[in-house]
């Protein structure tokens, strides 16, 4: 049985998610690319670049929504369209082309992670573990029956960009997994998700241009914020002494008790300087300033005990 299958996403994920299709020897009708997609690979590989290269054939419409755009994919018949990253929510009749099912590949735990930056929010709340979910897709954000999934467990010193990265590997080695079970299929089951437990994080609920480090929250809630905002090549958080901005590159914390305020430096050693936070410690190990890296002496010889960084107006 060959099945006939759309794509729609972007990012190393869908690019690999891709080849489990063709490798499968079922037939790739289209490709939807996103519409920042170049054609380029830079640190992500490009979709539509993977797949051109590959012969497919590739769309990459403004509004994959539009009714142009349902039609033409329409006419091609596909039995499953996948969504892989893809940058925009599927709405009801792009949904429907699928004569079998329309699934997404979800970075989070369901429905608790329902929405966008689920990576992000699961460090912040200071979770112990996340997760990659197969669901259906419906008119819902994140909220059809789920197909399948698997944790991605959360050590303590995990960054964005590592829980990322974490989570492309845990949704390429499940993809992998189930589709040859799936593809078999004329009806995919799905565990309903438990709305008494849903939640959403709408894509005003985090502002990652609000990247100064906040003084006055619990050193633990601190260090889950700052870990959750070091995501290379975008962002680190920042830190601001005397009207000269630090990125964060490299930090640890503890519980160490402190006479200090929020924000003073409290000593600088030879491998870290130490910053007070209530109810503990940061110890800043990497910054970056500028073209100018700061770790070890550098890094300590640069700021004074006594003094203190500012915090968010």
């Amino acid at each position: 049985m060959i099945r006939r299958v759309a794509v729609i996403g972007r990012t190393r994920l869908a690019v690999e998610c891709l080849e489990v299709l063709l490798h499968s020897g079922d037939e790739v009708v289209a490709v939807i690319a996103d519409p920042d997609d170049s054609g380029i690979d830079g640190w992500q590989p490009s979709l539509s670049h993977a797949a051109s290269v590959r012969g497919l054939r590739v769309v990459q419409p403004a509004n994959v929504n539009e009714p142009a755009v349902v039609a033409e994919l329409a006419a091609m018949r596909p039995d499953f369209l996948f969504s892989f990253q893809a940058s925009s929510i599927l709405r009801g009749p792009l949904i429907g082309v699928a004569s079998v099912a329309a699934l997404n590949l979800h970075f989070g735990r369901l429905p608790r992670y329902r929405g966008v930056a689920p990576i992000a929010w699961a460090l912040i709340n200071g979770e112990s573990e996340s997760a990659v979910t197969l669901h259906h897709i419906e008119r819902g954000v994140d909220s059809g029956p789920i197909v399948a999934a698997r944790i991605v467990p959360i050590n303590a010193e995990q960054t964005g960009r590592a829980l990322y990265d974490a989570c492309v590997d845990a949704g390429i080695g499940l993809f992998a997994e189930v589709w040859p079970t799936i593809r078999l299929l004329d009806e995919v089951p799905g565990t309903p998700q438990d709305e008494s437990e849903s939640l959403y994080y709408n894509r005003h609920a985090l502002d990652f241009r609000a990247r100064r480090v906040p003084w006055n929250l619990d050193c633990e809630a601190i260090a889950n914020r700052m870990r959750a905002f070091i995501f290379p090549p975008f962002q680190h958080p920042e830190l601001f002494a005397s009207g000269q901005c630090y990125e964060v590159r490299a930090f640890t914390w503890d519980r160490q008790p402190h006479a200090g305020r929020p924000g003073e430096i409290l000593e600088a050693t030879e491998d870290a300087v130490v910053v007070a936070a209530p109810g503990g410690r940061i110890l800043l190990h990497e910054l970056q300033s500028g073209d100018r890296r700061l770790v070890g002496i550098a890094l300590s010889a640069h700021f004074a005990p006594g003094s203190v960084f500012d915090s968010p107006d």
